[in-house]
């Protein structure tokens, strides 16, 4: 029976610690956005720092996924 997603992001945050670090980084990026969020009213640079956080956890989180894809394929190999 093939992996969920979440069991091997389980798996990949137990076993490695540069999937961890991305994870770790993708949530904090998730925090700033919701704190940005909060405000009522954003200034013409928040409002800019707001779309850089969120390219970059859009990039960490397609850098998880090809790292689960990576995983479901040597597990499916072994």
């Amino acid at each position: 029976m093939p992996l969920k997603d979440e069991e091997i992001i389980a798996q990949l945050m137990a076993e490695d610690s540069s999937f961890r670090q991305m994870k770790l980084q993708h949530l904090e990026h998730k925090k700033q956005l919701e704190d940005y969020q909060k405000k009522g009213y954003l200034t013409p640079a928040e409002q800019r720092e707001v779309h850089r956080i969120k390219k970059l956890k859009l990039a960490l989180k397609d850098k998880m996924y090809q790292e689960v894809i990576a995983y479901r394929k040597r597990e499916e190999g072994a």
